[in-house]
């Protein structure tokens, strides 16, 4: 029996010398049995190569182990925000929208201006420097802005007092407004703004007279271009006659438009938005509070200006600002406002006075 243990001590001890780890059987310079193989060990690479006659491992090259990659988050994309369009002639909808649209429409119209000073102007010496430098530089803005109307030189005269212009448009033999009034475009109370086809008035007696307490709001800074406007209309369309007139177009559109021009003038210029003048005339006007048809608004008991710019803002985001002048072109080709009216927008007079109706709740009118 001990001699049998002994045998099998023996045995393994042997059996164990012959378990050489593959770590140490493989170095450079050792023998290896089948040419071109390879073997990795300990992170190196090794090739059975030919030495003289033996067949011999490589010197060993490290292994680089690519870095698994890290996958890349995707960006979750946020989807811009829609544009939201005004829909013409909608009735439904965010005043703010109404605006804006009708002011890139006029934008996109007028594009870059050329200002153009080809006009005459008569000027009170109790002008301050500083208020002709702007006032000038809107007017040439404005006379610039229609090269495609063929219309007469406008004389303009700028003054600080009603006793001014009576002279000195009596002196030229002229006159505008009433002709049974003691001033011109004026009762001599206030402020006296008004144009007829070549001429154009703007009296500024409330700034200029002495301890005011008047300034230059958005209203006032409006007038040169609102009057020059109104010569536009006037080379378009004729002098605005009679209510009884086919021809005569209303004074919501007369003065509104004039309203919103000059509003969006004193904007582009940079003497204050655009939307200061329109909560003055339009959002916050009291006369507004009690809803009165807009068909009515062609009377001189009511007032035009506010409510009519709206109804300009409306037509212009609904038609553009070019189809918008057509009004006034295709009232005097077709003898007609209300059949120039259909031809410059597509609606009947009596349908675009339903449509407004319906959509002024979203006008800010009053509000």
């Amino acid at each position: 029996m001990k001699r049998l243990i002994t045998a099998l001590v023996l045995t393994t001890t042997l059996g164990l010398s012959f378990i050489v780890p593959a770590s140490g059987a493989v170095k450079a310079g050792a023998a290896c049995k089948k040419l071109k193989s390879t073997t990795t060990v300990s992170g190196y690479k090794y090739t059975c190569i030919k030495s003289g006659k033996k067949l011999v491992w490589s010197k060993g090259v490290k292994v680089t182990v690519n870095a698994i990659p890290t996958p890349t988050p995707t960006p979750v994309s946020t989807p811009e925000p829609q544009k939201v369009s005004f829909i013409p002639w909608s009735t439904n909808f965010e005043t703010t929208l109404l605006t804006q649209t009708a002011l890139e429409a006029t934008d996109l119209y007028f594009g870059k201006v050329t200002p153009s000073n080809d006009y005459e102007i008569v000027i009170d010496p109790s002008v301050t420097a500083s208020d002709i430098a702007w006032i000038k530089s809107m007017l040439d803005y404005v006379n610039g802005s229609f090269p495609n109307i063929e219309r007469e030189k406008v004389k303009v005269f700028l003054g600080t007092t009603h006793s001014w212009s009576e002279k000195t448009l009596k002196a030229a033999n002229l006159w505008l407004g009433d002709p049974n009034a003691p001033y011109p475009c004026s009762q001599g109370r206030s402020d006296a703004y008004c144009a007829e086809r070549n001429l154009a008035l703007l009296i500024y007696s409330d700034i200029y007279a002495p301890n005011s307490l008047y300034r230059w709001d958005p209203g006032r800074r409006s007038t040169p271009a609102h009057e020059l406007f109104h010569t536009v209309q006037f080379a378009m369309a004729g002098p605005n006659i009679g209510s009884d007139s086919p021809l005569h177009i209303p004074r919501w559109l007369m003065e509104g438009s004039a309203n919103y021009f000059g509003f969006y003038i004193v904007d582009r210029m940079g003497f204050e938005k655009y939307q200061v003048g329109r909560n003055q005339q339009v959002n916050n006007n009291p006369a507004y509070k009690t809803i009165v048809p807009l068909v009515r608004y062609d009377s001189f008991d009511l007032d035009p200006y506010g409510i009519g710019q709206a109804v300009t803002e409306y037509l212009i985001a609904s038609i553009g600002f070019e189809k918008f002048l057509d009004i006034w072109k295709f009232t005097k080709s077709e003898k007609s406002f209300n059949l120039g009216f259909f031809k410059a927008t597509g609606l009947q007079i009596e349908e675009f006075y339903a449509k407004f109706e319906a959509a002024r709740g979203s006008m800010g009118i009053g509000s």
